[in-house]
């Protein structure tokens, strides 16, 4: 005896394939044998941080110091730009301030920036843990 809940699950599942099917044979750019070139932005923002290498504030864009390559982010009307908690201007951020905050690639190439806060490099969590120091633990040893 089939369930009508099994009916109903095989006929959803049927239903989306037929459509996928259906959707990627009338879009030309998915067929076989084609490449797709063009790259989808995404308007997911993601964090970063760095080291201000450079400013161009008539270009509008920050270059951080990267390991291997430099990283230029993109300034727009709508980015966000904070410096030492308070608001600021692109002129205002200098090389050798530590930049952490969020990007996203709305067209796909370019890193646009979300929201950024420059200053100094905050300490390491590490670091506080070492300079908190405990004291011993008392042992109890009793002489009779």
């Amino acid at each position: 005896m089939k369930h009508p809940l099994f009916r109903l699950i095989g006929a959803a599942a049927s239903a989306a394939i037929l459509i996928t099917s259906t959707l990627s044979a009338a879009d030309p750019a998915s067929a076989p044998g084609t490449s797709q070139t063009t790259k989808k932005g995404s308007s997911h923002a993601y964090p970063f941080r760095g080291t201000v290498d450079a400013v161009s504030s008539s270009a509008m864009t920050i270059t951080l110091d990267g390991k291997k390559t430099e990283r230029v982010l993109h300034v727009t009307a709508e980015s966000v730009l904070e410096k030492d908690g308070k608001p600021a201007k692109i002129e205002e951020i200098t090389s050798g301030d530590y930049a952490r905050g969020l990007l996203s690639k709305p067209d796909g190439s370019r890193e646009i920036l979300v929201k950024a806060t420059f200053g100094p490099k905050p300490d390491k969590k590490g670091e506080k843990k070492a300079t908190a120091t405990k004291a011993p633990a008392a042992s109890d040893t009793a002489s009779n």
